[in-house]
């Protein structure tokens, strides 16, 4: 196409058809209706303007293509240009290391007030030692396994939990999860329980979490009665918040539940209060079919 806008003041617009050679072969497949992409939508108007005819030949077999690839014949192409798609602006610095220097220096701080619980609690931990097989690993502070002992202190409980469950670099994991990445590093009796109960508590959890046995509502099924005349027994509901047609947004639908299962639609409007749903019964649905013996309505 480069070529033929070089040359466009000789060949746009002639009577008698320009035969061109060319060696991309792809050009034979769109003879026939394709998907086309807009890069090569883009050529179709421009196309229009030259009366040419194509013809495929090899790349080895023509000998013209050289003429189109001389080095000092090739002009600006803004296409082969490198282009950053994603400047350095729109990125962060240092984001990972900032989050994970937040972590350690809660941690560090977690840790220091745990040890210092440890101090007024060691009339517990001993009573606890023998049970839970708790020892002194670093010969001042209780551990449980390579687990540091949380005292009987809820608040501290919490916040163990919190940074391994509310924290950024956390996000908000199940409770298994949960467990697997407190244990190494703290413990506590009954933990399992008390981080089962915490995240059962989470109210961004609760929010955002998929629910796997949804509840349905009971399902009760009309039965027909033997021998029903058409609407002896009828139903009846609103269809609401339709855009307006003819002056009214509402319809009526009163179905036959028993004998013939048809429906009858009536427009009307949202504020229709119960007088209006008797007339409309009166003038519709009565001078066909009746009284109707049962009326069920939602």
């Amino acid at each position: 196409m480069c070529r033929l806008r070089c040359w466009s003041h000789l060949l746009k617009g002639t009577t008698i058809p320009v035969l061109v050679f060319t060696d991309h072969t792809n050009l034979r497949y769109y003879r026939e209706p394709r998907k086309i992409g807009p890069c090569i939508a883009g050529y179709l108007p421009e196309r229009e303007q030259y009366n040419i005819i194509l013809e495929y030949k090899p790349g080895a077999t023509n000998r013209t293509d050289a003429l189109s690839r001389r080095p000092d014949y090739k002009g600006p192409n803004p296409i082969n240009d490198d282009v950053t798609v994603w400047p350095d602006h729109y990125f962060c610095d240092n984001h990972t290391s900032i989050r994970v220097f937040d972590m350690d220096s809660i941690g560090d701080n977690l840790d220091s007030r745990i040890k210092l619980a440890q101090y007024k609690e060691q009339p517990l931990l001993k009573k606890w030692a023998p049970t839970h097989n708790l020892s002194l690993l670093d010969s001042t502070h209780w551990y449980h396994r390579t687990a540091l002992v949380v005292v009987a202190d809820n608040a501290l409980r919490r916040g163990v939990i919190s940074l391994f469950h509310n924290h950024m670099t956390a996000g908000h994991a199940g409770i298994t999860k949960t467990l697997q990445l407190i244990t190494p590093y703290y413990w506590w009796p009954n933990l399992k329980t008390f981080v089962t109960e915490y995240i059962k508590g989470c109210t961004t959890c609760q929010m955002t979490k998929v629910n796997t046995h949804p509840t349905h509502p009971p399902m009760f099924p009309i039965t027909p009665v033997d021998n029903a005349r058409p609407f002896e027994t009828v139903a009846m509901d609103f269809i609401t918040k339709l855009p307006q047609s003819g002056g009214f947004d509402t319809i009526l639908t009163i179905t036959d539940t028993d004998c013939s299962k048809a429906s009858i639609f009536i427009p009307c409007h949202k504020t229709i209060d119960s007088e209006g749903v008797a007339l409309l019964y009166l003038n519709h649905v009565i001078p066909h079919y009746g009284i109707p013996c049962k009326i069920i309505s939602d």
